[in-house]
């Protein structure tokens, strides 16, 4: 019974030496590493069934005068049985390791708490793997929905976006643009070709690559865009079909806004070669949003414009636009049809469904960030036609009223 005692002893000693005394640290990472490094000699480290059924520190409460040790690459290497090589390229190129050990190596570095250092990583390749983006805010719109399909491509090749959404006062301001280049993105996503002169020289002084989304073309770079004035002719084409001959517009703000001084060209473009008419005092011209459609219809009807139709230049207006109609007692689309463009997630369940025009708004998200990539990696940029825009015909629009 004294040797059984004296080997336990002795084998808990070398343990505890082998340990280094990290069981008394606070930190989780040092008890898993340290756990894995004593089982690894096997027998040889007597009491370790009896350490084993030690609790770990509980992180709960730790000390305030112990500072703990974040987990290194290493810690994580050691901790999924692989090189630290392998784990850095499962952090930052999955494609090149097998399913197996991907995951291996994930649930390791989540067990452990690991973040990688960023600043390392930037400084020895040469590239901070974030891309920066500056879309203006224009009241309701659907840019969230661009930003959120860039990101997600960006998001599938290691890339971390940097959104600057500005008033759009300020959406041209080239400091905007500097602050970004100044934290080390890699690449730039811009909204618009309609860009200053000072954020083309910045991107060229400093050799970043950049795309140019919601723009048709550009001398500039590479554009993602649809053909607005098409868009535009759908619609007074769909109108004009129905018999309609007198057509009124509820535009957003074009000041500064060059998404909405194209469509408006496009709309007054189609209208003059259709034969159809619009009346100075049938255009109106507000900020997006509902309550924003909702009173520019009823200065419309205010102004007993005799109009039999009625194009919002978005779905916000739009819906904005059938609750005043509605207020007013006029019938969808008996006595007016109401039109629009985007084809937001809601247009079809306002009362009645709204007739609109689809636009690629996730697609140019997405072919923006493809963009990007195809450059970040060396490789020519893929082409970029025009996406397609498509008319959705719903119950908002029917037969001019006799």
């Amino acid at each position: 019974m004294q040797a059984l005692a004296c080997i336990f002893i002795k084998g808990l000693f070398t343990a505890h030496l082998g340990l280094s005394l990290s069981l008394v640290r606070s930190s989780r990472t040092a008890w898993a590493v340290s756990c894995m490094r004593l089982q690894r000699r096997g027998p040889a480290a007597m009491g370790w069934a009896t350490l084993r059924t030690m609790p770990p520190p509980s992180p709960a409460a730790p000390d305030p005068a112990e500072v703990s040790r974040s987990a290194s690459l290493a810690d994580v290497a050691a901790l999924a049985g692989v090189s630290a090589g392998t784990v850095s390229r499962a952090l930052s190129r999955p494609d090149m390791l097998s399913e197996a050990t991907r995951t291996r190596v994930l649930a390791a570095a989540e067990r452990l708490g690991y973040v990688a250092n960023g600043a390392a990583r930037a400084l020895a390749m040469r590239r901070s793997f974030t891309v920066g983006a500056i879309v203006p805010r224009f009241g309701r719109s659907s840019f969230p929905t661009m930003v959120q399909a860039l990101e997600a491509a960006l998001a599938a090749e290691g890339y971390t976006l940097l959104l600057s959404a500005p008033e759009r006062e300020r959406g041209h301001d080239p400091a905007l643009l500097r602050a970004l280049l100044e934290r080390g993105v890699d690449a730039v996503a811009l909204l618009g070709a309609d860009q200053p002169p000072a954020m083309f020289a910045a991107l060229a002084a400093h050799r970043r690559p950049f795309v140019l989304m919601w723009a048709e073309h550009s001398a500039q770079g590479p554009c993602v865009g649809f053909d607005e004035a098409g868009a535009g002719a759908q619609v007074v084409a769909h109108l004009a079909a129905l018999g309609h001959r007198r057509i009124g517009i509820l535009t957003g703000s074009t000041a500064e806004n060059e998404r909405a001084q194209r469509r408006l060209r496009g709309l007054t473009a189609a209208i003059a070669r259709h034969g159809l008419q619009l009346h100075p005092e049938a255009l109106v011209e507000t900020e997006t949003g509902f309550a924003q459609g909702h009173a520019a219809m009823q200065t419309l009807m205010a102004r007993r414009t005799p109009v039999t139709a009625v194009v919002c230049a978005n779905d916000y207006l739009a819906a904005g636009a059938l609750s005043a109609l509605d207020q007013a007692g006029v019938a969808v689309p008996a006595q007016m049809s109401v039109a629009s463009f985007n084809d937001n997630d809601f247009a079809a369940f306002l009362h009645p469904p709204l007739t609109t025009v689809h636009l690629p708004i996730e697609e140019i998200g997405e072919q923006a960030g493809r963009v990007l990539l195809a450059v970040l990696r060396g490789d020519a940029p893929p082409a970029n036609p025009l996406l397609p825009a498509t008319l959705v015909v719903r119950a908002s629009t029917g037969p001019a009223p006799r």
